[in-house]
């Protein structure tokens, strides 16, 4: 079954320094050779580097796939900065710009903010379009104008939602072009996610196939399985967390893990966010939690491994997957980007 998919080259990759660029360019040479139709970078500045620099690095380097930030949030951004950055991106790209928004994690929480309402980031993306397509737009009630939007290669770029909620999933498919859920790659979880965002699509009188949703998948390649999967803990660790922390109620999770879930969100550790020697993996090992998180989020193990998993999460409907290279040293993604390009993508075109 054909299988789409996007990558993200995670802020750990690389400032870069200088004697690096011509590595990390090999890197998204290799990705974008693959039919991998998205590369995207992560904005938190608290993990490390700048998503905005290694954006533009993609987007000079990739020839073939869209090009963006996965995902952004509407507080660290004024719009009118946002909406400069995608424009420049398109023109770098030849119309190929994308942009993923969420409401804010690391990058939020580390700055003493609390992440974006529904309403502010349903304001702040109309605002980003409007500047876009006319010059002008209204953002939390404050006028936006910019003097170049009669220059811009599209009037209208994709911009997707990072949803993980009962609400965001209905909003994605109400006001996005799509929707990136971090609901989880369960049977019952893609099923839910997939008629949630369709429901908001059918609500605003949108045909659901206009809101594509592609399911985020924390992954991790490599020959020796239990290595991939010990490397993948802090990832899931901190999906667990973002993707739990504004309750439970309608993302399906059994009752035997409720609780667990609870008091491991309750003691998140934001400052050891994704940190893989840190407290939050440990917790939520001594909550009896590990197996669930990487049931429900991992794509992790050898070739074989992500075959299968891939094959089965296509079958259940999830056939657009955010994948993500690992945060260290270069030449062993590339070595890892290159086996995930030439053995496992042939078997889903």
């Amino acid at each position: 079954m054909k299988v789409r998919f996007g990558v993200s080259v995670l802020s750990g990759t690389a400032f870069p320094h200088r004697r690096d660029l011509e590595k990390f360019a090999e890197l998204i040479r290799i990705i974008d050779g693959s039919g991998v139709e998205l590369i995207g970078t992560n904005d938190t500045s608290f993990i490390g580097g700048d998503a905005y620099v290694r954006a533009a690095l993609i987007a000079q380097t990739a020839r073939n796939a869209k090009v963006g930030i996965h995902p952004t949030n509407p507080l660290t951004r004024e719009p009118q900065i946002m909406a400069a950055f995608m424009a420049s991106i398109d023109a770098m790209t030849e119309g190929r710009a994308f942009l993923d928004i969420g409401s804010g994690d690391s990058a939020v929480y580390n700055i003493g903010l609390a992440p974006a309402s529904r309403a502010r980031m349903a304001d702040y993306v109309t605002c980003v379009r409007n500047l876009i397509a006319t010059g002008e737009g209204t953002y939390d009630g404050r006028p936006q104008r910019v003097r170049w939007h009669g220059e811009a290669v599209r009037k209208r770029i994709p911009i997707t939602l990072c949803a993980e909620g009962p609400k965001t999933l209905h909003l994605g498919g109400r006001l996005f072009d799509g929707v990136i859920a971090g609901t989880g790659l369960l049977p019952e979880v893609i099923s839910d996610t997939i008629e949630r965002v369709a429901a908001g699509a059918r609500d605003a009188g949108r045909d659901p196939t206009e809101a594509e949703v592609w399911f985020t998948t924390r992954s991790s390649l490599d020959a020796d399985r239990d290595r991939a999967i010990e490397r993948i803990h802090a990832s899931v660790s901190s999906i667990l967390n973002h993707s739990m922390r504004f309750g439970l109620d309608g993302k399906n999770v059994p009752g035997q893990f409720r609780a667990k879930i609870a008091e491991y969100v309750e003691g998140y550790e934001l400052y050891d966010h994704v940190l893989q020697a840190g407290r939050n993996p440990k917790r939520m090992a001594e909550l009896g939690l590990t197996e669930y998180g990487l049931a429900r989020f991992a794509l992790a193990g050898n070739v074989t491994d992500w075959i299968d998993r891939i094959d089965a999460l296509a079958g259940l409907g999830a056939t657009r997957l955010w994948l993500s290279t690992e945060s260290g040293d270069l030449d062993r993604q590339i070595h890892y980007m290159r086996v995930f390009t030439e053995q496992i993508v042939p078997h889903f075109r």
